[in-house]
C-alpha cells in the first residue's frame, strides 16, 4: 500500500508541475480526487500497518488522518518501528522530490528551454 501511496505522489506532482510551468491550472475535480486518493492511501497503510503491530485502531481513521496527518504518520511510525520507522517517511518526501525533478526534465523535453 505504501508504494501505491508514493506513486500517487510522483503521478499527481509530475502532471501538476507540468500543467502549472506551462500557465494552466489543473481541474478542481483533479485536485479533489488527489486529496480523496491520499488520505484513504494513508489510511489503509496505517489499517495494514496496525494489524502486524500492537497499537490500536482509532474510532475515526479517516477524521483523524484528514486533520493531521503530517503528525500523525511520523508519530505512529515512530511508536510501532522506533528510529526505523522514519524511513517511509523519508521515502514519501524522495517520491515528491523525485516527481519535482521529473515534472522538470519532462517539461524541459516537450517545450524546451524558455527563451526571454
Amino acid at each position: 500500500m505504501f508504494a501505491l501511496l508514493c506513486l500517487l505522489t510522483v503521478v499527481y506532482h509530475v502532471g501538476f508541475d507540468i500543467l502549472n510551468a506551462s500557465g494552466r491550472e489543473p481541474l478542481p475535480s483533479v485536485e479533489l480526487l488527489h486529496t480523496a486518493l491520499f488520505l484513504c492511501g494513508v489510511v489503509w497503510w496505517l489499517r495494514a500497518e496496525t494489524q502486524s503491530s500492537p497499537v490500536t485502531q482509532v474510532y475515526c481513521a479517516g477524521l483523524l488522518v484528514g486533520i493531521a496527518w503530517p503528525i500523525l504518520i511520523p508519530y505512529h511510525l515512530l511508536k510501532t518501528r522506533g528510529i526505523k520507522g522514519f524511513l517511509p517517511v523519508f521515502a514519501l518526501i524522495a517520491s515528491f522530490v523525485f516527481a519535482k525533478g521529473l515534472a522538470v526534465l519532462i517539461y524541459l523535453a516537450i517545450f524546451g528551454v524558455p527563451s526571454d
